[in-house]
C-alpha cells in the first residue's frame, strides 16, 4: 500500500509541473480570466487529493511501524512460552528427524524436542534430487542391486525401503557413506539406535517433483510394519502440500512445523493427542488441547 500511495504522490506531482507549464504557456497566449479561473479551481483540488494521499500514507507507515513492533513483541512472547508449554512432554522419547522437504534449515525443531525431554537419535536431510544426476543415480542403483540405467521414479521406492531400514537397524554403512558423500544425505546423529518416533518433514517442491507415494509413502508403510509411530508435518509455505497423502496413511499431521504454532502442536500431539493440526484446509484443529 506505501508504495502505491509514493506513486500516486509521484504522480500528482508530475500534473503539478505539468500544470504550471500549461498556465504559463495559457495565460502567455489566451490571457482568459475563465481559463485562469478553471486551472486554479483545478489545482485547488489537486492539492487537496495530494494533502489526502500523504496525510493517508503517513497513517498506513505508523500503523505498519505498530504491527511491526507487535509482531516482534508477540515472538518474544511465543519463545519465552514455549519451553514452559512443552517441558517434560516427551521425556525419555528416542525421535530421529528425517527432513525430505529439503527446503529450509529446522534445527530449532530438534531444540524443542529436546525441550520436551526427547532424545534426537538422528536427524537426517534427504536430497532427492541429487538422484536426477545419471552417474549418481547408477552408483547407488548398483549398491542396491539394480540396472544402473534405472530412471528415477524406479529407484526411489527401492531406496526408501533401503534406507527405511538402514536408519533403524544401522545397516548398509557403506552406501550410506555413498549417499553422505553424493550429498543425497545429510546425517547427524547415528542409526540403529532405538527409535520410538520418527518425524517426517515432507511437501513436494513442484507438481513435477511429487514423490509423496514413490517415496514418502514406502517409508511409511516400511516403519509402520516395525510399529513406529510416525509424523507427518510440512512447513506453511510448501508449494506442494502432503498432508493429504499422510493423513491417508492414518498419520497425525502438522502443516507449520516452521512455527512456534506448529511446534507446540506437534509436542502435544507426540504426548497424546493426535489429529490433523495447523492452518491449511486438510487441518481439522490449530492446535490439540492444552
Amino acid at each position: 500500500m506505501i508504495i502505491d500511495m509514493k506513486y500516486h504522490i509521484a504522480s500528482l506531482a508530475a500534473v503539478f509541473i505539468a500544470l504550471g507549464i500549461g498556465i504559463l504557456i495559457g495565460t502567455t497566449i489566451i490571457g482568459s480570466d475563465t481559463l485562469m479561473k478553471k486551472q486554479e479551481a483545478l489545482i485547488t483540488s489537486l492539492q487537496t487529493q495530494y494533502t489526502a494521499l500523504r496525510d493517508e500514507n503517513r497513517r498506513t507507515a505508523e500503523e505498519l511501524a505498530a504491527i511491526k513492533q507487535n509482531s516482534a513483541y508477540q515472538q518474544e512472547f511465543d519463545r519465552a512460552v514455549l519451553p514452559v508449554l512443552v517441558r517434560e512432554k516427551l521425556q525419555g522419547r528416542k525421535v530421529a528427524i528425517v527432513d525430505i522437504n529439503n527446503r529450509k534449515e529446522h534445527d530449532n525443531l530438534a531444540n524443542v524436542l529436546r525441550e520436551a525431554g526427547a532424545e534426537v537419535q538422528s536427524i537426517t536431510v534427504i536430497n532427492l534430487n541429487q538422484l536426477k544426476d545419471p552417474v549418481v543415480r547408477g552408483q547407488v542403483a548398483t549398491f542396491l542391486g539394480k540396472s544402473n540405467d534405472i530412471t528415477l521414479n524406479s529407484l526411489l521406492p527401492e531406496f526408501a525401503r533401503f534406507f527405511a531400514g538402514a536408519l533403524v537397524t544401522g545397516a548398509g554403512e557403506d552406501l550410506v557413506r555413498l549417499l553422505d558423500d553424493k550429498k543425497v544425505l545429510k546425517v547427524s546423529g547415528s542409526y540403529g539406535l532405538p527409535v520410538q518416533d520418527i518425524i517426517m518433514i515432507s511437501g513436494g517442491n513442484s507438481k513435477e517433483q511429487d514423490y509423496a507415494k514413490i517415496f514418502d509413502l514406502v517409508l511409511v508403510k516400511a516403519w509402520q510394519t516395525d510399529g513406529i509411530r510416525i509424523f507427518g508435518v510440512e512447513d506453511s509455505d510448501v508449494p506442494v502440500s502432503y498432508m493429504r497423502y499422510y493423513q491417508a496413511a492414518r498419520l497425525t499431521t502438522v502443516d507449520n512445523i516452521d512455527s512456534i504454532y506448529g511446534q507446540v502442536a506437534l509436542i502435544q500431539a507426540m504426548a497424546g493427542y493426535p489429529g490433523h493440526y495447523g492452518i491449511k484446509p486438510t487441518a481439522e484443529d490449530f492446535l490439540p488441547p492444552l
